[in-house]
């Protein structure tokens, strides 16, 4: 018997069974789609180590010592007057200054001032971070002033006044400094010198550190010296560098 034009149309209705199925369906769309939400974010934003280094890289530091092909990649924050640098400094300087010069290690230096409370004057470590900068400032040639900076730093540390009790004027840190240069075969312009003793980049100096020390932050790093690598913070203690140059 056919229906009439006013029959009512009644849909047949689902299975308890395909209901239950059709709503796991809709779950577990609903679970892939904020599971790979999360992944595609993560993989934008990277791991801590990316972000650390990504920071890094953003950021201008002191000077780079060694060439930008090299192999191992290092991020040095140091404090001029950190007895702790000094010490790092005199134990693995050679092994760091060959690296470099050998073209399988590069550094980036951040030079930070937290210490100057601690010198009789101060603000120490401005005014000696201040005398690598004018090195960094210099009219000499890139390779020359590499070789400078180099002989400077490891002077400035091996010369390091004892913390809360020694210190050093800009003409002692001009000295100092030039001698570690002269010791890499390389004179310092007279008008560099002439920068030092007068502490023309003393105020410089101490903006670099204000933001070194904000950076350093950043990346979960607590003191100096702080050494970066892909990073990630190292532990410098025994034979640490030799596994990242081979």
């Amino acid at each position: 018997m056919s229906k009439g034009k006013n029959a009512k149309y009644v849909p047949v209705k689902q299975s308890n069974t395909m209901t239950y199925v059709l709503a796991v369906i809709a779950v577990v769309v609903v679970i892939v789609v904020v599971i790979g939400g999360v992944l595609l974010l993560s993989s934008k934003e990277g791991t801590p180590a990316d972000k650390a280094q990504e920071a890094i890289d953003k950021a201008t530091p002191a000077f780079v010592l060694g060439k930008a092909d090299a192999p191992t990649k290092l991020t040095f924050f140091e404090d001029p007057y950190c007895p702790a640098c000094g010490n790092m400094e005199r134990q693995y300087g050679e092994q760091i200054t060959k690296a470099i010069e050998d073209g399988k290690l590069q550094v980036k230096f951040f030079m930070l001032s937290f210490l100057n409370r601690q010198s009789p004057s101060g603000d120490y470590s401005d005014r000696a971070a201040g005398g690598l900068l004018a090195i960094a400032k210099s009219s000499l040639p890139d390779d020359q002033k590499q070789k400078a900076w180099m002989g400077a730093h490891t002077a400035m540390y091996a010369n390091q006044p004892s913390e809360g009790q020694g210190d050093k004027t800009n003409a002692e840190i001009a000295t100092v400094l030039a001698a570690g240069a002269k010791d890499k075969g390389v004179d310092l312009p007279a008008d560099v010198v002439s920068a030092i003793s007068e502490g023309k980049y003393t105020v410089e100096s101490a903006q670099n550190a204000g933001a070194g020390s904000q950076l350093m932050q950043e990346i979960g790093g607590t003191g100096t010296p702080t050494v970066v690598h892909n990073g990630e913070k190292l532990t410098v203690q025994g034979d640490w560098l030799t596994p990242l140059l081979q």
